[in-house]
């Protein structure tokens, strides 16, 4: 993160007392999230680039507010021109109001003289407030709509993204600064509206001046722009400020949630750790301290200066006005109105360049999404292509292999595999084998770099693959935990059959979900996600016994269960491998795990290392050959104490 650095007296490097590391956190310090994506540009802005950047960001977000309710930008932009004429006309009454109350003759004369524009400067004002009032409803009606219509297009692209391209960490990494995008774009219509109403005021009061005398729009000008470099500097300083602070806040608040969770509280108490944690809280609170009041004596000088130059401008421009008005090239009236319009514009600016400077920023991260919404689209999971029948009779793989982006080993090398409708197929290997890697080939949510895998003589890549999903069912190693009810946690395995209880009790059963229901409150429709009220939590065997009925549930005829029994205890691992053989009749099944004992019933075992098949065959088969598998399985048994 880069600060602005600041020449004041008194300022030091915030980042000196991070140079060393922090002796918790390391040099790993600032927190990795979307919202800091662009603090750098953020924390240096400057005018120049507001203004550069700014055509295509407003631009952005007008199409994105278009696409989400058209009548109600057109009636934004109606009211704020609406308004800002309401504002010329106002100042060009108020200026015939004070000619004639300041021209010769008796009082009562002046004052019936200018009733008539006394009365036009009231009905600018109310035309003024109610096109205000009609341009900030239009607003705030088209402000959550904004929201919703970019969240909604994230969203259903995210969820269609081709895997390979979603798993990646600078997409993800895009699409997390994108949700920022979609949630902050109504706050960029609500400060492109604020920018709409003070570009109005200022082209009001520059038209004012203008009639009255050509030379006062310099004046207006000289004026406003020292306000508006004090504010650019007070909004650089702000969020340079407001960066530092969420810098130093997230990890004292993740120092706060480590003391006040249930997971680290047993060794907290068991190591006494509660000391050494609280110790290092002060010692973050006493820099971010230190940081707000080094950040503070900084603002203090840099508005001290702003001001005075500042005010030392705006007394230069009422001084010449007073000189024209002396000498007289302007009646007193006129430097009356021109002090009115120069007073709005010079305010009218200021608001402006704050809005710009938050449009900027908020622009910055509309623009992740627009990015994260183009690369999804070129990367969605086709729908188009050849539609499958139905499952499979064999899965052809032929001198496939793959590479995952940004990797210059390929993960498989060369896979010649056939798969037969019903068969159990049992992936075996150390880690990094490619076991996992070769079982999202076979389903097709990954396609190979080179080679084919073919669904019935079809190539995976050829296939309509958005619609061929139905005829799979997944257990991951790290399947979802949804913050569901159990029921609801079972029925998204096929959420179209959330009415079939018979099909639920059958797929708990198998699952052994019906055991953790027995134990829960409210059965089945217990809330299993404890961070909410009235939630429960579950263990790591409970969780993989939901995750089995879910694929039971889904009754697909094919079958990935990768480590699905990596939480239970033996007596559930065994009973769940004798279901899924029992199930297995009919279905194709594709079996991922560390577990050689379990293995023993497949059809047919593979043996991976280093991306290569290097043995397939029965259990009896390659505990003959007594080659790699036959050392893994011995060295595992030997472990557990049961031989051969």
């Amino acid at each position: 993160m880069v600060v602005e650095q600041s020449t004041d007296s008194g300022s030091s490097n915030p980042a000196d007392d991070e140079e060393a590391g922090d002796p918790l956190f390391g040099s790993g310090i600032h927190l990795k999230a979307g919202w800091n994506r662009h603090a750098e540009k953020i924390s240096q802005v400057s005018l120049l680039e507001v203004v550069r950047q700014l055509p295509r960001l407003i631009g952005e977000c007008l199409r994105l507010s278009w696409r989400a309710d058209s009548r109600a930008v057109l009636m934004v932009l109606v009211c704020q021109t609406a308004t800002g004429i309401a504002t010329a006309f106002g100042l060009l009454a108020t200026n015939s109001v004070l000619l004639n109350l300041f021209a010769q003759g008796p009082s009562p004369t002046r004052v019936r003289a200018a009733i008539p524009s006394l009365v036009l400067v009231g009905l600018a004002a109310m035309g003024g407030a109610i096109t205000s009032t009609l341009g900030k409803a239009a607003s705030t009606r088209l402000r959550p709509k904004v929201t919703r219509r970019a969240y909604g297009e994230l969203l259903r692209r995210s969820t269609t993204v081709e895997l390979l391209t979603f798993e990646q960490s600078d997409f993800h990494d895009l699409l997390d600064s994108a949700q920022f995008g979609a949630g902050w774009a109504e706050y960029m219509v609500e400060q492109l509206a604020a920018v709409a109403t003070a570009v109005a005021g200022m082209v009001g009061a520059i038209s004012v001046l203008s009639v009255l005398n050509p030379w006062l729009v310099p004046l207006l000008v000289a004026a406003s722009v020292p306000e508006g470099i004090g504010t650019m500097i007070s909004t650089r300083r702000r969020n340079a400020s407001r960066l530092k602070w969420l810098h130093r806040y997230r990890q004292m608040r993740r120092l706060s949630e480590l003391m006040t969770e249930t997971t680290p509280a047993e060794e907290i108490r068991q190591h006494d750790a509660g000391a050494f944690l609280n110790t290092h809280y002060a010692l973050q609170a006493d820099s971010y301290e230190a940081e707000q009041t080094r950040l503070a004596r900084a603002d203090v000088w840099t508005n001290l200066k702003s001001s005075a130059v500042s005010g030392a401008t705006v007394l230069a421009t009422y001084a010449l006005l007073l000189w024209l008005f002396w000498h007289g090239q302007v009646p007193l009236a006129t430097v009356g109105t021109a002090v009115l319009a120069i007073r709005l514009g010079t305010a009218q600016m200021d608001n402006m360049i704050q809005a710009l400077t938050l449009s900027y920023e908020y622009g910055l991260y509309l623009n992740d999404w627009t990015e994260a919404i183009a690369i999804a689209d070129a990367a969605q999971i086709p729908a188009t292509g050849v539609v499958p029948s139905g499952p499979p009779a064999t899965i052809e793989i032929r001198g496939m292999g793959f590479t995952y982006p940004n990797k210059e080993t390929p993960a498989l090398t060369g896979i010649d595999l056939d798969i037969k409708a019903g068969e159990i197929i049992a992936l075996v290997g150390e880690n990094g084998s490619g076991k996992s890697t070769l079982a999202k080939l076979i389903t097709g949510l990954y396609t190979p770099t080179v080679g084919t895998v073919a669904w019935d003589g079809v190539s995976t890549a050829d296939l309509a693959r958005a619609r061929i999903s139905g005829y799979t069912a997944l257990l991951a190693q790290n399947f979802p935990r949804w913050p569901f009810t159990l029921k609801a946690n079972i029925e998204i395995g096929r959420h179209e059959r959330d009415d079939e209880p018979e099909l639920l009790s059958r797929a708990a059963i198998l699952g052994g979900a019906d055991d953790v229901a027995a134990d829960l409150k409210e059965g089945i429709n217990t809330l299993i996600a404890n961070e909410f009220f009235g939630g429960v939590g579950l263990s790591g065997g409970q969780w993989q016994k939901v995750g089995l009925s879910r694929v039971f549930f889904r009754d697909a005829p094919m079958l990935i269960l990768d480590e699905p029994t990596s939480s239970l205890d033996p007596r559930a691992e065994l009973a769940t491998f004798e279901t899924v053989m029992e199930l297995a009749a009919g279905r194709t099944v594709v079996l991922v795990t560390h577990r050689m004992h379990s293995v023993k019933r497949a059809d047919r075992i593979v043996v991976l290392d280093h991306g290569r098949i290097i043995e397939q065959g029965t259990h009896v088969e390659l505990m003959a050959r007594r080659g790699h598998y036959h050392e893994l399985f011995t060295m595992q048994a030997g472990a557990f104490g049961a031989g051969e």
